[in-house]
């Protein structure tokens, strides 16, 4: 499944006027094809010009690292 998603500015703005968050959407069936559900804790992590996001159900040392 691929769905194009825009990364959504997120929270407050800095003195300059800058976001320095931003939120993506994603819907239950998107959740539902990596086996998640809404309200489950995630790990987030970006390595090598990607955003990772994996189930937080083990240990940081137990993540599968072969992307």
């Amino acid at each position: 499944m691929v769905r194009k998603k825009k990364l959504s500015p997120s929270g407050a703005k800095d003195d300059d006027g800058k976001y320095h968050n931003v939120h993506v959407n994603l819907h239950e069936d998107e959740l539902a094809v990596a086996g998640m559900e809404i309200g489950d804790e995630v790990f987030v992590r970006v390595r090598d010009g990607k955003i990772i996001i994996q189930q937080a159900d083990s240990s940081p040392e137990d993540l599968e690292h072969d992307f």
